[in-house]
């Protein structure tokens, strides 16, 4: 009879990487459905932001347990830099939309938020596929961009109820009502200023990537060897 293949532990561990990068892109739709139907909701924010949290750690631990995203022991590996961009995208678009709809939508997140889904539109379209079959080389300024642009999107997330929190501990108990009436907008704003700095950093890593020469020819090349 023929023996059955051990799972290696490094094929565990990819296999466990992969779960993490789908539960990434499981949970961002979710996500988007919970900001349009209730935030800024504070019950709701608490609860999107936890998911959002979750969803963010899961691009640190899919890389510790299953390595590089192009590794041979992840079957699911190039999901990996879809469901990033996804969980961003995502997230800023419905925010818009909720923030739009109640008519306070102003340039200072807009913009910075549409370079962003522009950024990743117009790369996905361009490089995209290469990118999922030959990977990119990770950069310090393309991992600075991913993690100030999750950091950027979860303060603006957990603004409602972080902004609230901050508020009641700054007024104590004896002018915690005063909250209610005039929030501060520091929380938003640092959401804000983080968001710009990974707008910047998004387009100059964008100019990086589209001045790279194509690499599919070398596939080829490989590949009829």
């Amino acid at each position: 009879m023929p023996q059955e293949e051990m799972i290696t532990p490094k094929q565990a561990g990819g296999a466990f990487a992969d779960g993490l990068t789908l539960i990434r892109l499981l949970t961002t739709p979710v996500i988007m459905a919970l900001i349009y139907f209730y935030w800024p909701e504070t019950k709701m924010a608490v609860l999107i932001s936890v998911l959002f949290i979750i969803a963010a750690l899961t691009d640190i631990f899919d890389d510790y347990f299953g390595g590089s995203s192009r590794s041979v022991n992840r079957k699911f590996g190039w999901v990996d830099d879809a469901a990033d961009t996804t969980l961003v995208v995502g997230t800023l678009i419905a925010l818009l939309v909720v923030i739009y709809q109640e008519g306070i939508l102003a340039w200072p997140f807009a913009l910075p938020a549409g370079i962003i889904i522009i950024r990743e539109i117009v790369i996905g379209l361009t490089r995209g596929f290469e990118i999922s079959r030959l990977g990119w080389n990770d950069s310090k300024l393309g991992n600075a961009k991913s993690g100030l642009s999750m950091l950027a999107v979860c303060i603006l997330v957990a603004s409602p109820w972080l902004t609230q929190a901050i508020d009641k501990y700054r007024a104590g108990a004896d002018n915690a009502m005063d909250v209610f009436n005039a929030a501060s907008p520091w929380v938003w704003g640092t959401g804000q200023a983080v968001l710009w700095v990974a707008a910047l950093l998004s387009v100059i890593s964008a100019i990086n990537i589209l001045k790279t020469p194509r690499r599919v020819g070398v596939l080829s090349q490989g590949e009829s060897e």
